[in-house]
């Protein structure tokens, strides 16, 4: 695993450029999403792109938090051939232009013009500055985070000072033939795995994965994820990042936002106890966004009271992945964060990287600062000691707010 720390030499090689060329770069800024709505559909057809800046996304976003938008376009000689999503936020002064709603994404690749690609000349990070500066952009830095390395590598990014992001990705490839997708991660023992927790289930009454094919089916199987997530973030002393009313309305305009063939931008999936004193439970709930042919693993839970030994959170994950396999996905992501499930699922991981461009001198008095938290977190959390460490004092901190540090 690499260090994070700041890399001073660009992901690809860039030209410097002079005289003439050196103001070809340009960039527009608007909070309306409508002013380029054009541009936007066809870049986000893309399978490069990702879900995360997608419109229905920053749509959701916007309209459930109340989030203001600085959509960022980019153009060269006056040809756009990017659309960068961004919100603002403020901490202790300092401004920070994000990707929209990257605080609950997984990977990001701003939406960037294939077919433009070849032909860009160089963006070096002073263009990018001056540019977003020149614009109106109202921030001090700009961090594009979770970027996918592939991302990163291409303009307007690749000239970026970057640092790794804290916590890596976890991918499982899938094929047509589902004993392919087992034999990476040790398919005997996964369907043993899965045949004991079926037989435990059928002696409770039985059970069937259930999906929100209704809004109300999805609203219900949402708010039994918020309930059960709400349970396990306290049992934890964790705080609960879904306990916001924007990120709830947030996430049930994804979960009802269907496309032309009924399709929810967010797949609402659960396990429900067909029969026995608990039927009608809901025991697993997980949600899934899918761009083309790539399934991302949102969010998960499950009921720590009913049905404890039959590890529903596993029967759940092979059921949907078992299914994505047969429609002919190619990937199922288990999106951000390092956890003993996705390792044990997951035979590919996948190192982000954060970009950033400071504006002003503010930005680049902070930058130093942003990249060392990065590097803090990242190290904590590839130390177990250390880990396990912040896990405790993070705890004492949600038990007693005003007499702790923030160690996040």
């Amino acid at each position: 695993m690499a260090n994070a720390q700041d890399i001073p030499t660009p992901l690809t090689t860039v030209a410097k450029r002079t005289g003439p060329l050196a103001n070809r770069l340009s960039a527009q800024v608007t909070p309306e999403l409508g002013s380029v709505l054009d541009l936007w559909q066809r870049l986000e057809t893309d399978p490069a792109m990702t879900f995360h800046q997608s419109r229905v996304w920053v749509e959701a976003w916007a309209q459930g938090t109340g989030k203001e938008l600085s959509i960022v376009t980019l153009e060269q000689d006056g040809i756009p051939f990017a659309v960068l999503p961004l919100e603002i936020d403020r901490m202790n002064g300092l401004r920070i232009a994000r990707f929209a709603g990257t605080a609950f994404s997984n990977e990001n690749t701003g939406l960037i013009d294939a077919n433009k690609q070849s032909r860009l000349d160089p963006v070096t990070a002073q263009d990018l500055s001056v540019a977003l500066s020149q614009a109106g952009l109202e921030a001090d830095i700009v961090l594009f985070d979770k970027m996918t390395p592939e991302a990163a590598a291409r303009a307007p990014f690749s000239a970026l000072p970057h640092v790794f992001h804290q916590n890596p990705s976890f991918q499982l490839p899938l094929f047509a033939d589902f004993n392919a997708v087992l034999a990476q991660i040790n398919g005997k023992r996964r369907r043993k795995k899965f045949r004991v927790s079926e037989r435990r289930l059928e002696a409770m009454g039985g059970y069937q994965h259930i999906m929100g094919d209704i809004d109300a089916q999805a609203l219900h199987l949402l708010d039994t994820f918020l309930e059960q997530k709400s349970v396990r973030l306290t049992s934890q002393g964790l705080p609960n990042v879904f306990a916001d009313p924007g990120i709830r309305a947030f996430l049930r305009q994804l979960a009802t936002t269907r496309n032309a063939e009924g399709k929810a931008a967010l797949e609402l999936h659960g396990i429900e106890l067909s029969g026995g004193e608990h039927a009608g439970q809901i025991i697993a709930v997980a949600g899934l966004t899918i761009k083309d042919r790539h399934v991302t693993c949102q969010f998960g839970s499950i009921n720590e009271d009913i049905a404890a030994d039959v590890s529903a959170g596993e029967l759940l994950f092979y059921r949907m992945i078992e299914a994505a396999s047969v429609a002919g996905h190619q990937v199922f992501d288990f999106g951000v964060g390092d956890q003993l499930y996705k390792r044990s699922w997951c035979p590919r991981r996948t190192e982000l990287v954060d970009c950033y461009v400071p504006l002003n001198i503010k930005g680049h008095l902070a930058a130093p600062l942003i990249t060392g938290m990065i590097h803090l977190k990242r190290t904590i959390k590839t130390s177990p000691m250390l880990h396990r460490a912040a896990a405790w004092l993070r705890g004492l901190m949600v038990r007693n707010p005003q007499q702790t540090p923030d160690v996040s």
